[in-house]
C-alpha cells in the first residue's frame, strides 16, 4: 500500500500548474475563467497531496506500533479509495485558441 501512495504522489508531484500571468489579471471575463480553472486545478493537486501524505503517516505510525505485538500486517486491514487524478479542463474560447 506504501508503494501504490507513493506512486499517486509521484504523479501529482509531476504535475504542472499554468503560471497566473499579469495578461490573465488584468483581463476580462474570458481571462478570469482560465484564472479559476488554474487556481481550482492547483487546489486539487494540493488537496489530495495532503491527503495522501496524511495517508502515508498514518501507515508508518501503525506500523510503529504494530511492530512490537506482532507481524500483523496494516496494509491488508484499510483499504485505497480510487484515485481520481486532476484534470485540467481547458476553456475553448480563450484568446489564441481558434
Amino acid at each position: 500500500m506504501k508503494k501504490e501512495i507513493n506512486r499517486r504522489l509521484e504523479i501529482l508531484n509531476n504535475k504542472k500548474v499554468p503560471t497566473i500571468t499579469a495578461r490573465m489579471l488584468r483581463g476580462g471575463m474570458q481571462e478570469r475563467l482560465n484564472r479559476q480553472e488554474n487556481i481550482r486545478y492547483g487546489n486539487q493537486i494540493e488537496n489530495q497531496k495532503r491527503k495522501l501524505k496524511n495517508k502515508l503517516s498514518s501507515l508508518i505510525r501503525k506500523e510503529k506500533q504494530s511492530s512490537g505485538f506482532g507481524t500483523m500486517s496494516v496494509s491488508s486491514i484499510e483499504s485505497l479509495s480510487d484515485f481520481n487524478e486532476p484534470v485540467f479542463r481547458k476553456i475553448r474560447s480563450r484568446r489564441g485558441f481558434f
